[in-house]
């Protein structure tokens, strides 16, 4: 067989294997050439690898900010929203998406509000009370010498990493206290009380 012959039968060898498929010319098996996978994706198309973590979503608690500053944001628009008036009670809804808030006016009168985002989202609506109980609130705010933003902080000192949840201006045994609860990364609930006038730490405690 001569040379221009063999040049022939593997020329006819190579055009066989770019089709894919193999044949045999003569003495020479040509393998087909590997080509890509009909269905598969191509590099750019593959999905990114999983990292085995999600993401919080807005709203949980892993999301919270500890410490009062979140409660004492709201406590300032509220407010804002009735002026002269005085934070009685702040307390967080919906895992931290809306703050109630309590603010009593000059002549006693409280106003309650859903603030969200830095704003009053529902309210101020005044609550229908007799001049007893808007006296009892006008005494209870003058007995005390702690604000509201004074003690949020001075409960956040006492409970680290806790996240202000609640704060209440109330009478407990004949004194005036700003009571609250404070949670935990853990999920631990902690009641803590401060007497309004001293800003003495009167308890504190873990109840779940």
């Amino acid at each position: 067989m001569n040379k221009s012959i063999i040049g022939a039968l593997v020329g006819a060898a190579v055009l066989a294997a770019g089709c894919g498929a193999v044949r045999e010319v003569g003495q020479f098996a040509v393998e087909p050439t590997p080509g890509p996978t009909m269905g598969s994706p191509s590099p750019s198309m593959e999905s990114p690898p999983a990292t085995g973590t999600m993401s919080p979503s807005p709203g949980s608690t892993s999301m919270m900010k500890p410490g009062a500053g979140e409660l004492k944001e709201a406590a300032k628009v509220a407010m804002a929203a009735v002026p002269g008036s005085k934070v009685v009670s702040v307390e967080s809804k919906e895992n931290g998406k809306i703050w109630e808030v309590e603010v009593v006016g000059s002549d006693g009168t409280e106003h309650q509000m859903d603030v969200e985002s830095g704003k009053v989202v529902k309210g101020p609506m005044a609550k229908q009370e007799d001049e007893q109980e808007k006296a009892k609130m006008r005494t209870r705010i003058s007995e005390a010498k702690l604000d509201y933003a004074q003690a949020a902080d001075k409960i956040a000192a006492a409970v680290p990493e806790g996240r202000v949840t609640e704060l209440k201006l109330d009478t407990e045994n004949g004194k005036t206290v700003w009571k609250s609860d404070v949670m935990t990364p853990d999920g631990t609930k902690h009641e803590v009380m401060v007497d309004a006038a001293t800003g003495e730490l009167t308890k504190k405690n873990a109840t779940s």
